[in-house]
């Protein structure tokens, strides 16, 4: 997930490690062969700009998105505006993306007004044995008369209602989270917020990592932490942006996690998903630069990229490639759901839609 300020002022480090011209297979869906599907709130009817994170429940054939407008809620910020602008937990057919519809309807499941501080989810996760949707959501308070930004646990069921639990105190970024088992873990992309994020963007301090839900590190040695996944009980795959690279986390017999293999990538990872056949899919940002200008120098579009791999070999099987971001800008989150593939961006609107048959429909 493509963060504000610190990502904006690591441009200069990140632009040693821009764009790579080297030639790579072809994608297993061409542009040619996807679309951007329009979603509009079921309720409202509005246009869903920001779909961070995304969450695939196969067997009920549904997809959960994680969107809010984010330069819309920076702008108000901004200015101090007396409301912020808000964002929803949203429930998406899959058969209606598989359709060739150019638009979908997205249905509303977290309950806006009894979210403390206001809704606007990050990472999300859906854990299939509670039915519960999982998320980072970014509530906005006023300190003195000024809006600040305070990280909250949510949970949902897949109905929407609430449910009622510890929301613990996550990093102040906190980025992406996970459970295992009865435990939950965030990811967080800097050890500090703020001046002190700024300084390990530009010394390229290794701090962030995963912590628990109140806060306590398990792993704090990545350049800036992202999406994260629990292969087991006592493995994780965490996305290393800023190194390109996949990290493998296990717990060793003192419960301390580790690094135990480093998965190389052809691009910055964002978010995660796992396919049905246990690999894992991988949105990347293929340059970082581009994505910092798009981000915060107000540049059209960023070049996206999504990648499978197996961790049996860590090979990266090229999904999508679209290196000028012309179809879809800055994919931040992909899933793959029976024969399509599903991407979010945390900037563009909409998600975009792979189909290997998509021209015949």
């Amino acid at each position: 997930m493509v963060k504000s300020a610190p990502l904006f002022l690591s441009l200069c480090a990140a632009v040693l490690a821009g764009c790579s011209n080297e030639n790579r297979a072809a994608a297993e869906f061409s542009l040619q062969a996807c679309r951007r599907v329009a979603l509009a709130d079921s309720i409202t009817g509005a246009a869903i700009v920001g779909a961070e994170d995304l969450a695939p429940d196969v067997r009920a054939g549904r997809l959960y998105v994680s969107a809010y407008d984010r330069r819309a809620v920076e702008a108000a910020v901004k200015v101090n505006a007396h409301e912020l602008p808000q964002g929803g937990v949203y429930s998406v057919e899959i058969a209606e993306l598989a359709s060739g519809a150019p638009s979908v309807t997205a249905t509303p499941l977290a309950p806006v007004d009894a979210i403390p501080g206001g809704l606007r989810p990050h990472g999300l996760t859906y854990d299939d044995e509670l039915g519960e949707i999982i998320f980072i959501n970014r509530a906005y308070v006023k300190s003195g008369d000024k809006w600040v930004m305070q990280p909250r646990v949510e949970r949902i069921n897949v109905d929407g209602a609430a449910v009622v639990g510890d929301a613990g105190s996550p990093p102040c970024a906190a980025n992406d989270i996970v459970t295992i088992g009865d435990a939950t873990f965030v990811s967080f992309d800097h050890a500090a917020c703020g001046g002190g994020a700024i300084v390990e963007n530009l010394f390229g301090f290794k701090r962030s990592g995963v912590a628990d839900i109140h806060g306590a590190p398990i792993f704090s040695h990545a350049l800036f932490a992202n999406g994260v996944l629990a292969l087991s009980e006592d493995r994780l795959i965490l996305a290393a942006t800023r190194e390109k690279a996949l990290l493998v986390l296990e717990k060793d017999n003192k419960n301390d996690w580790r690094v135990t293999r480093r998965i190389k990538l052809p691009g910055a990872p964002d978010n995660l998903t796992r396919a049905a056949d246990g690999a894992v899919v991988v949105a990347l940002h293929p340059s970082l630069w581009r994505a910092g200008a798009h981000r915060r120098l107000g540049w059209r579009r960023a070049p996206s990229r999504i990648v499978k791999t197996t961790l049996a070999n860590g090979d990266a099987q090229l999904l999508f490639d679209d290196p000028r971001g012309t179809l879809f800008s800055a994919a931040t989150a992909a899933a793959v759901a029976d024969d399509l593939l599903v991407a979010g961006s945390a900037t563009d609107s909409g998600l975009l839609v792979c189909q290997k048959d998509m021209s015949q429909l």
